[in-house]
């Protein structure tokens, strides 16, 4: 049985595959301003679960930043 992954490992997963512009696209998304998504990301507020998954959805197809630098 598969586990689901808590807020902070969102924000892991999200932080390993963060691409330009994916604050301005969470803010829309979510519903919160830009500054507070920079907040959340840079650690300054805690993660709420809208904006965990919100950044879940937008990288999870995505390959990590670390394969892009290596390849």
């Amino acid at each position: 049985m598969a586990t689901r992954m808590d807020k902070t490992e969102k924000l892991a997963f999200y932080t390993a595959r963060k691409r330009k512009g994916d604050t301005q696209r969470l803010a829309e998304a979510s519903g919160y301003t830009t500054r507070f998504v920079n907040y959340v990301l840079r650690g300054e507020r805690n993660v709420n679960d809208t904006l965990a998954n919100k950044m879940y959805r937008i990288s999870y197809r995505r390959q990590t930043n670390n394969s892009y630098a290596n390849a």
